[in-house]
């Protein structure tokens, strides 16, 4: 069994808690536990993402947004990335659910 190798586009909706999907757009590149690339809403609006890691299926990064960092905790499975974000702003935790696949 391979490991799971997030490089790739992915596309999707991010869910804030409260409701009202948005859209999602990642660009992985994986070599061995280290993760770089962008994320963001869509194709012309990336930001270069942080602390990228991915440990077997779990994918984590940060990615600095608007004076916060928000958090990725995800998980690989097959063609899919799933999991949450959270962040601190203002003093409020907000948090989300990020659902992606793997573009073909």
């Amino acid at each position: 069994m391979l490991a799971a190798d997030a490089t790739g586009k992915w596309t999707g909706t991010l869910t804030p808690d409260g409701g009202g999907d948005g859209p999602a757009y990642l660009v992985l590149k994986q070599e061995g536990t280290k993760l770089t690339g962008t994320a963001g809403p869509g194709e012309r609006q990336q930001t270069p993402i942080e602390n990228g890691k991915v440990d077997g299926a779990n994918i984590t990064f940060e990615l600095p947004a608007g004076g916060s960092v928000m958090k990725f905790v995800l998980k690989q499975e097959g063609e899919e990335i799933k999991g949450d974000i959270s962040r601190e702003r203002d003093g409020q935790k907000q948090t989300a659910k990020l659902a992606v696949k793997r573009e073909k």
